[in-house]
């Protein structure tokens, strides 16, 4: 096993000294994975060559490799960039609404660039500032929950699996040519509906089985949820680990200033959030006023025929 710092952890966390040859120094690897990441939302990764890269700079591809070591290297550092949310706004009171929140970032995230579900997860990937990032933010969102950093951290692992799956399954069934017609749906409904799957069949009657947004059902959302009241059981028969070792003054003015920030991002969220409540509370209120409306006219016209 070699003793020696990885290369690619060490340049995505900026500590690796830049190339000395090569090109104008105005190109970075930082930019190098932004043209990558944009490539591969346009044209999917199979696009993303170190060439194709290249060109868009004006450089040769070779220069490409004086700042990226491999195409590998580069995916590694386009699922760290990709993967990450730099509000990480999650509530901090309730761990729940925490958890909940910090798993819908990721699924955006991926639904944002769904490419990256092609990518594997390499340790390295794990170290990298991003990662790391969505990890601390987790456990920020488990405060309020007792039980031992080591169990929350595997909480955070079984989310992550959640929230992959779910979105590499939506990415999948998603793809052109994959949405189901009418007349099939009718079929099944025909064939599977005679009694041989009693269980199923209110489902498939009903639209759910075909994943029919007229049915309202947020399957991610009920996952959560079913998986959210197992964790406080499983950490409670944890014991609680040593409380961390003391900070330097330069430590606890780093913690302080992204306490803040991570506040500011969940304020800012929030208001967000409200916003959209008094838009959508607007909308049904005039709805609510139309239907008064009517029911009003109806009234008046049954009456007004009950006279004659």
């Amino acid at each position: 096993m070699s003793d020696e710092v990885s290369r690619l952890v060490a340049l995505a966390w900026g500590v690796a000294a830049a190339p000395q040859r090569g090109p104008k120094r105005e190109l970075s690897h930082e930019r190098i994975v932004d043209a990558a990441i944009a490539l591969a939302d346009a044209e999917g990764l199979q696009a993303v060559t170190m060439q194709r890269i290249a060109q868009g700079f004006g450089f040769t591809t070779m220069a490409m490799y004086r700042y990226v070591a491999s195409k590998d290297d580069l995916y590694q550092l386009m699922l760290d960039a990709a993967v990450v949310d730099e509000a990480w706004a999650v509530d901090t009171d309730d761990w729940r609404a925490g958890l909940e929140q910090w798993a819908r970032i990721i699924g955006a995230a991926y639904a944002r660039h769904p490419w990256v579900l092609d990518l594997p997860v390499s340790m390295e990937a794990l170290l990298m500032p991003g990662q790391m990032r969505a990890v601390d933010a987790g456990l920020r969102a488990m405060r309020t929950l007792p039980g031992p950093l080591e169990g929350k951290l595997a909480v955070l692992m079984m989310l992550s699996v959640q929230v992959r799956g779910f979105a590499l399954m939506t990415r999948d069934i998603s793809k052109p040519g994959q949405a189901i017609s009418a007349a099939t749906k009718d079929l099944v409904r025909e064939v599977a509906t005679n009694g041989r799957l009693p269980d199923l069949e209110p489902l498939v009657v009903g639209g759910s089985y075909f994943g029919d947004e007229a049915t309202g059902a947020d399957d991610f959302g009920i996952a959560l949820g079913l998986l959210l009241p197992g964790i406080e059981s499983a950490l409670a028969g944890m014991h609680e680990e040593p409380a961390p070792p003391e900070r330097t003054p330069e430590q606890e003015l780093a913690a302080a200033e992204s306490e803040l920030a991570a506040t500011q991002a969940l304020r800012r969220a929030t208001q967000r959030r409200a916003s959209e409540l008094e838009k959508r509370e607007g909308r049904l209120r005039v709805a609510r006023d139309r239907a008064k409306a009517v029911v009003k006219e109806a009234a008046k016209l049954a009456a007004k025929q009950a006279s004659r």
